[in-house]
């Protein structure tokens, strides 16, 4: 029975399904219409049996045939009364009872009790920031708890270089500060050939400079004769060492012995790595100019080979004043130490879609065992590029002052995708010779020079020029730009673009800042909050709760379904069909 809460009378009537009767009815008549059908072709047999007393004939052969019957018309009729009743009952009980006691006399008889006694203390102190923005431009000061700390320097680069040094090495409570120019896109043009300055929306570099280089592919143990330089003749054998990584150390070998420089790298080991001091995610002082060379020839390797790289930064587990490590301090550096190098190789023409930055972990490389190991240690202080998909051994080979140079390099394997040993990879720098070209930024001119500059290399170099160019933007007043240069490449803004800058600090003393010229403290030093709590307890306490739920349900269902059905037929007598008699007589003349 199907469920009838919540039928209406109209769904319950299709349910007791009238139609059956309907059908049954119908039937009926149907079947007894076959079964005298079946009665009349039975009495054939008797029609066709020769008898004695007709002198051997049939009743059919003389002229009687079985009679057929069939029904004319048949009313049918029925009716049907139906009767449902539904009934439901739901109940609900609910008892409740509790009692509580708390006495001083420690004794209570509840089967349910607890003594408890506690005292103690804490005291918290977090890691704080505060937030500053300080234009390119700016020459002012940053007031920390009174003590002012000037910008000094040529360039927005040095002005927020040495507020950083003089801040984190003073007894102004700031532990560590990170810091990224946000600069405005500019319209930047030059007349300088392609390859040798390429410029971006805040950026020109210059693409030539220092010694040639090249990378040697090391994919199979063999014999290999290798030629790296035709004038004067550079030449080595190498024979194989049973193993890849033997060969690869014995061809690095003979390679240095010729006066080169090498670097072997395994398919898992990074192409390049950049270190850093503490704290700081900018080259260097002193290996600016090498790191810039080896990124420039990194991106020249990317473009001509078509490599994707992966670039992680890292830091150690230096620490605050207080002992305590901030874990979003790190991390964040690692990632301005990765973001570095990725600009680097943005400016020096690789393109974006071409370098991934893989989160930092901050110390997390740092975190032994022995905690000591990973402190101040300069090992973990680093940025790494990785190759995408490489599966062979590279050394990477570069002429040294004074050596010989790089070229009718043999093997020559130079856009060979295949697999054998030979060289990948060769980078013969030429000279600049662009002073008579200029760059062009928001309309205003500013010729090249590689003239002799402060902080330069020789005349000519890269670095010069982009010195040079930095020193004509700075110094053109009416020109409303600022420039810093990084080795080769020169980044320039706007005089209003800023630098954001946060500053950390572990110390509980208030520590107020406030800023002139181009200065601003978007967000001071949160209070100290040092928290004390002691606390006693002791007590008898004893709770005693009884419930009980009584819920019932019932479902009642009831249905009578009675009726009555008639039907009457006339039945008439038709003769045999005609071509059914004479179909029996043909058959009993062919038998006969």
């Amino acid at each position: 029975m199907a469920e009838y809460d919540g039928l209406t009378p109209g769904q319950v009537l299709a349910d007791a399904s009238v139609a059956e009767f309907v059908k049954s009815l119908g039937l009926s008549i149907a079947e007894a219409q076959k079964a005298l059908d079946e009665n009349s072709v039975a009495q054939i047999a008797e029609f066709i049996v020769p008898r004695e007393g007709l002198g051997g004939k049939t009743l059919l052969d003389l002229g009687l045939s079985p009679a057929f019957y069939h029904y004319q018309h048949a009313d049918l009729s029925c009716s049907l009364q139906l009767s449902l009743k539904v009934e439901k009952n739901f109940g609900l009980a609910l008892n409740l009872n509790g009692s509580f006691n708390d006495t001083d006399t420690g004794s209570d008889s509840s089967s349910d009790s607890e003594t408890s006694t506690e005292s103690g203390s804490s005291n918290q102190t977090a890691t704080r920031q505060a937030n500053v923005e300080i234009t390119s431009a700016s020459a002012g000061s940053l007031n920390i708890g009174g003590q002012a700390f000037p910008l000094t320097g040529n360039t927005p680069a040095e002005r927020i270089e040495s507020l950083h040094n003089a801040m984190t090495t003073s007894d102004s409570g700031i532990a560590g500060v990170l810091y990224e120019l946000q600069p405005s896109e500019l319209t930047i043009e030059t007349d300088a050939p392609s390859e040798k300055v390429h410029i971006t929306d805040n950026t020109i570099a210059f693409l030539s400079a220092g010694f040639s280089s090249s990378i040697i592919r090391i994919s199979s143990d063999a014999d290999t004769n290798y030629t790296l330089n035709d004038s004067p003749s550079v030449s080595i054998s190498t024979t194989a060492q049973g193993s890849l990584d033997t060969y690869a150390a014995h061809v690095s070998g003979l390679i240095e012995a010729e006066g080169y420089l090498t670097n072997l790298v395994s398919p898992n080991e990074p192409i390049a790595t950049v270190q850093f001091d503490t704290g700081k995610a900018t080259f260097i002082a002193g290996n600016e100019d090498s790191d810039s060379k080896m990124l420039l020839n990194v991106a020249k390797a990317m473009i001509e080979m078509d490599l994707e790289v992966d670039i992680e930064g890292f830091t150690d587990r230096q620490r605050f004043a207080d002992r305590n490590r901030s874990d979003e301090y790190n991390v964040r550096l690692g990632n301005n130490r990765a973001k570095l190098l990725k600009r680097q190789l943005i400016a020096n023409g690789v393109p974006e879609g071409k370098i991934h930055i893989t989160g930092s972990g901050g110390d997390a490389a740092a975190d032994h065992a022995n905690d000591s190991v990973g402190q101040d240690n300069q090992t973990f202080r680093k940025a790494e590029i990785h190759t995408r998909g490489r599966t062979d051994i590279w050394i990477f080979v570069h002429a040294s002052s004074g050596g010989s140079n790089l070229n009718a390099v043999t093997p020559n394997m130079i856009g060979d995708s295949g697999s054998s040993n030979g060289f990948i990879y060769l980078f013969a720098p030429a000279a600049l010779a662009i002073n008579d070209k200029k760059v062009t930024i928001d309309g205003t001119d500013f010729p090249l020079s590689s003239a002799s500059v402060s902080g330069g290399s020789t005349p000519g170099s890269a670095r010069n020029y982009a010195l040079n160019l930095t020193n004509d933007i700075n110094g053109n007043a009416s020109a409303n730009l600022k420039a810093s240069s990084s080795g080769n490449v020169v980044t320039v803004s706007k005089d209003g673009d800023k630098f954001q800058l946060t500053l950390f600090t572990t110390e509980q003393r208030q520590i107020n800042l406030s800023g002139s010229e181009g200065i601003t403290v978007t967000q001071q030093f949160t209070r100290t909050r040092t928290r004390n709590q002691t606390s006693e307890n002791s007590g008898n306490r004893a709770v005693a709760v009884g419930a009980s739920l009584d819920v019932s349900f019932s479902r009642k269902f009831e249905m009578n379904v009675s009726g009555n059905s008639s039907i009457s037929a006339r039945l008439v007598s038709i003769p045999a069909p005609p071509q059914f008699l004479e179909t029996i007589q043909e058959f009993l003349n062919t038998d006969g």
